[in-house]
């Protein structure tokens, strides 16, 4: 294996996963598992990095190791304070966090924040996520979506992170399918298309939590079977964050795979919305490797 320039790290509340990284950008070797932050004994992680990148790491003892993520918040390895939007890679690697394993440099990027006058908004991996989808798609301007349990909708200017919203929306259908009697009544989760549809249009006409008990009144009043139930609710949710957005011509970058990437994508074409599909895993590693060259501009080509 070609020896690598740096280890790029994302590590969330469920899962790790590391890459070894070229002195160009290429990665030689990827590793992962399901040793997020919660599943962390005793606080020793890096234990953790030692497991899954151990031989990476005695192979060069200067290794540079750059993290994101939620292993920079409050209760992760080491709390990295939030870098306030306007976001810029340089202001990245200016808040990031920094210490050593040994005499491995170690980095901990900062997140982004929103500070408004009616709360807060944060995020932590999604930032170095959406600079790299700017630079893979080389757009200076967009809008962002990156659906989850908590999904993102950010803003793109003069390429700079300007702004984000957070929706808690995975988690809400969650609850709502299984903790809540709006939810009680429904059969299945399977998509059903035209339940969906009829949930996207209710959630962006509608105050979100008034749209949502159509989900067990309408079961009630015989105007929809129990197996639409967890499509229509899905729908609703997304539907209120598609009509949040702003609107205009040019396509939302959409970061996302599987069954999220099926579903924002049918609700944006359903609300004539152009978008464009961004592979998270390539965005998150361009994005990595932009700081690192930022970093440690001798070890990562520009």
């Amino acid at each position: 294996m070609a020896q690598p320039s740096f280890i790029a790290v994302d590590w969330g509340s469920s899962s790790f996963r590391a890459w070894a990284v070229s002195t160009a950008g290429e990665v030689i070797a990827a590793r992962s598992g399901p040793d997020g932050l919660k599943s962390v004994k005793d606080r020793d992680f890096e234990a953790v990095i030692r497991r899954h990148c151990g031989d990476w790491l005695e192979a060069d003892p200067t290794l540079p190791v750059l993290m994101q993520g939620m292993v920079g918040a409050r209760g992760g390895w080491q709390e990295a304070p939030y870098a306030a939007c306007p976001v810029r890679f340089a202001d990245l690697a200016v808040n990031a966090g920094r210490f050593h394993i040994g005499a491995h440099p170690v980095v901990i990027l900062p997140g982004a924040c929103m500070k408004t006058d009616t709360g807060g908004d944060v995020m932590r991996g999604e930032e170095v996520q959406i600079l790299g989808a700017a630079m893979l798609t080389g757009r200076d301007e967009a809008v962002i979506c990156i659906p989850g349990t908590h999904s993102k909708w950010a803003r793109l200017a003069a390429g700079t992170l300007s702004g984000f919203q957070t929706f808690v929306t995975g988690e809400l259908f969650q609850l709502l399918l299984n903790s809540s009697l709006v939810g009680a009544l429904a059969e299945g989760d399977e998509m059903q298309e035209a339940a969906f549809r009829r949930g996207l249009d209710r959630g962006a006409a509608l105050p979100l939590s008034h749209a949502v008990f159509a989900g067990r009144a309408s079961v009630l009043t015989g105007q929809m079977p129990g197996t639409e139930v967890a499509a229509f609710l899905s729908g609703v949710l997304i539907g209120a964050e598609c009509a949040a957005q702003p609107t205009g011509d040019s396509p939302v970058l959409l970061l996302a795979s599987g069954v999220l990437a099926d579903r924002y994508a049918r609700a944006l074409d359903h609300f004539g919305r152009a978008h464009l599909p961004v592979d998270a895993d390539a965005a998150s590693l361009a994005g990595l490797t932009r700081v690192a060259q930022d970093l440690w501009p001798r070890r990562v080509a520009a």
